[in-house]
């Protein structure tokens, strides 16, 4: 389905780390061979921009960037500066990921009302193309033109609308929440392919410039299938073991076979752009020189 080449992307968690625990970390990130260094936007991490300019300082090769800025905590001009002062500093190697904030306590600590699902993707989207227009100008301070790649990620039909017509490229979260389990639960190989079709149809004429991403829930390297089903049960308790062995954002079995699933994932459902969790940094490390 599609011609592009794959990219590893890895989102670094960290509530206080040193300068050198976070370099170290970045360093070892570029060393196993990912493509894009992120840093994610929640009020017990340490603040995102501000990580995004280090894992520049610390790296050569890997983009950096956000995953994602909670567009419920800025506006648009504030936000345009930003950007444009950092993608300068790191010498156009920014992506910019943005997204809607879910977690509720972060709204109260931050005295911002946390509202409701509806009202804050109308955040996303006020931010989104207010400051999709403000950093095109021609006076913005950005490095890379038009400017710098936006990353809008969801699941909901809004939201992937939204990223279809104005993201460089859509991240496929791949899950949703259930309210039976209190939890996020992943989506099937089935589902996936109806909402990578879904953004597809949307974007109309876009599509074919679109990059799409997946972020990974977990890459686990085993050899037992029942060993493995009991670690990843919990992202899908409604599921059959074959559906959650087959969730394109659940990787499990050797380096070669998650190679091939996430192959597969390329032909079926258009997905080019993997990103992981900083937990599954060095087991999927091991798939990468599979895939690139």
């Amino acid at each position: 389905m599609s011609a592009r080449g794959f990219r590893f992307g890895v989102c670094l968690i960290d509530e206080s780390p040193s300068r050198q625990d976070w370099i170290d970390k970045c360093r070892r990130a570029e060393d196993l061979g990912y493509d894009v260094i992120l840093a994610p936007d929640h009020l017990n991490l340490a603040a995102p921009m501000t990580s995004v300019l280090l894992a520049a300082e610390a790296t050569r090769r890997p983009r950096v960037g956000t995953y994602v800025v909670n567009s419920c905590f800025t506006t648009p001009v504030l936000l345009a500066r930003e950007i444009a002062t950092l993608d300068r500093f790191v010498e156009g190697r920014l992506d910019v990921g943005l997204g809607t904030g879910y977690v509720e306590w972060e709204f109260t600590r931050a005295g911002v009302p946390f509202g409701t699902p509806g009202s804050r993707v109308d955040a996303l989207e006020h931010l989104t193309v207010a400051l999709d227009a403000a950093l095109r100008e021609e006076n913005s301070g950005v490095l890379q033109r038009p400017r710098p790649p936006f990353l809008l990620g969801g699941h909901g039909n809004r939201v992937l609308k939204l990223a279809a017509a104005h993201a460089d490229i859509i991240s496929f979260v791949s899950a949703s929440y259930r309210p039976e389990y209190q939890r996020m639960v992943v989506a099937t190989r089935e589902q996936m392919r109806e909402r990578t079709a879904f953004a597809r149809a949307a974007a109309g004429e876009r599509a074919g410039k679109l990059e799409f991403n997946i972020l990974s829930k977990v890459t686990l390297l085993s050899t037992s299938r029942e060993s493995a089903l009991s670690q990843v049960r919990r992202f899908g308790p409604h599921l059959s073991d074959d559906q959650i062995i087959d969730a394109p954002v659940i990787s499990v079995g050797s380096p070669a076979s998650i190679a091939e699933q996430h192959e597969r994932n390329r032909e079926e459902l258009g997905i080019t752009y993997i990103t992981v969790m900083e937990a599954s940094m060095e087991s999927f490390g091991t798939v990468i020189p599979l895939l690139s």
